[in-house]
């Protein structure tokens, strides 16, 4: 997808750009999404212990061989069909449990990033449309570096930021909250420049935007530019 925002942008073609992502990463957490959906719905169907983790899933599994094995043994061919059925009755709920777990993460987080940010007064040195501006990192908290930027909205409403980032190393970069957030568009590879698009709902005031790094190793040169007018 090829986006293009500059100082002509208007604000109602970014609220529906910032809409659109909202939607499309929503259904991504939905039985929309066969290609993830239905490999965890036949996961937790055939095998319901999964929702444990790994090494308990096959746990459960195996006893419940065992003890399937023993009733076609010296059971009835009725006792292995109950214990059949209430095999998969449990996948189906582990199932179903699951999906509506991940939906309703899904739509707290849709609406978290949905709302406006509120303005944090007294910020210094907030900056007005910020051109090609070098983010400093420092270190942080869980083994991270952080940059932080002060800017300024003089309107409620949605601003476009470019990271640019220099010697990409294959590193996740992280936007530091996701209130009011959504990354629009990211791409770069590894050993050449990497640019990440993210949208921020405003509200009018001074923000503190951060983003992160995980690992403590040598940041990198990275600068970042607003790219719409509010």
């Amino acid at each position: 997808m090829h986006v293009k925002i500059d100082a002509e942008t208007k604000q109602a073609d970014l609220q529906r750009m910032y809409d659109a992502v909202l939607r499309r990463e929503f259904l991504k957490s939905t039985p929309l999404n066969l290609k993830v959906f239905l490999r965890y719905a036949i996961l937790f169907l055939l095998f319901p212990g999964m929702v444990f983790g790994f090494r308990v899933g096959m746990m459960i599994t195996l006893a419940f061989c065992g003890i399937l094995v023993g009733i076609l043994i010296f059971g009835s061919d009725e006792a292995s069909m109950i214990a059949i059925y209430s095999w998969l009755s449990a996948g189906l709920f582990v199932m179903a449990a699951v999906n509506f777990s991940v939906m309703r993460r899904a739509w707290n987080e849709r609406k978290r990033r949905a709302a406006y940010r509120p303005a944090t007064p007294g910020l210094k040195h907030a900056q007005l449309t910020p051109q090609r501006v070098a983010l400093k990192w420092h270190p942080g908290e869980r083994n991270r570096l952080i940059a932080r930027l002060n800017v300024r909205a003089t309107q409620r409403g949605v601003c476009a930021m470019l990271l640019t980032f220099r010697g990409y190393d294959g590193r996740r970069i992280i936007t530091v909250g996701i209130e009011g957030t959504c990354i629009l568009q990211s791409q770069g590879a590894s050993g050449e420049e990497f640019h990440a698009l993210i949208l921020y709902r405003l509200e009018a005031g001074t923000h503190e935007l951060a983003w992160a790094m995980p690992g403590s190793q040598q940041a990198l040169q990275a600068e970042v530019t607003q790219l719409n007018v509010m």
